[in-house]
């Protein structure tokens, strides 16, 4: 039976860390992760599926301040332990922060992993913490619904969906959608990066 993916993840989190380091990354990965420090508005950025906190390391070095969190208890004290930083353990889809309280939210690599019929709820927070004028990257696999998947020799689920589908459930959160990226790493894995602006209300 596949297992949740907080909890594989979080039992792997140092092997994880330790494949998908920042400089091994391709140079597409790079040029998200820069435009979107480039687009903020201010300083203030969550890290939403943080792992074991890569980015926000990276976002700290830019002069940020950012705020990781993860549903994934060993993801959040790997972070704790090996990077700088504020680490809660938190899940996207019930995010304990204030309306308008960051400027950017960077998700690349989570809503994947939160079934179709809430990854509306996890847009949704996203929208709702997001000050206006803010920024999002938020990333997508491409594909057909449910998906199991090994890792480390066991079997999790993710879930895919096409891009359209993608853009409609970003736009029904409230997000201004200004352009997507997409990139086939291997057969079977498109990731679909959506870059995204909360618009400024006119009243």
């Amino acid at each position: 039976m596949p297992e949740p993916p907080a909890e594989l993840y979080g039992r792997h989190a140092d092997e994880f860390d330790s494949r998908t380091k920042l400089d091994a990354l391709p140079e597409e990965f790079h040029a998200l992760l820069e435009s979107f420090v480039d687009a903020l508005p201010g300083p203030a950025v969550l890290d939403a599926g943080c792992g074991p906190g890569r980015d926000c390391e990276y976002f700290h070095t830019r002069g940020l301040d950012p705020i990781g969190v993860d549903i994934a208890d060993g993801m959040i004290d790997y972070a704790r332990t090996h990077r700088p930083g504020e680490y809660l353990r938190m899940d996207i889809r019930d995010l304990a922060f204030d309306a308008d309280r960051f400027d950017g939210v960077w998700c690349p690599a989570s809503v994947f992993f939160v079934p179709d019929e809430e990854m509306a709820v996890a847009l949704n927070e996203f929208s709702r913490v997001l000050r206006p004028a803010g920024v999002a990257r938020i990333g997508f696999k491409i594909g057909d619904g449910p998906v199991e998947v090994e890792k480390w020799g066991e079997t999790t689920v993710e879930y895919h969906v096409s891009e359209d589908e993608a853009r409609e459930l970003l736009e029904a959160a409230g997000f201004r959608v200004q352009s997507v990226t997409v990139n086939q790493v291997s057969p079977g894995r498109t990731f679909a990066n959506f870059s995204c602006r909360q618009p400024v209300s006119d009243l």
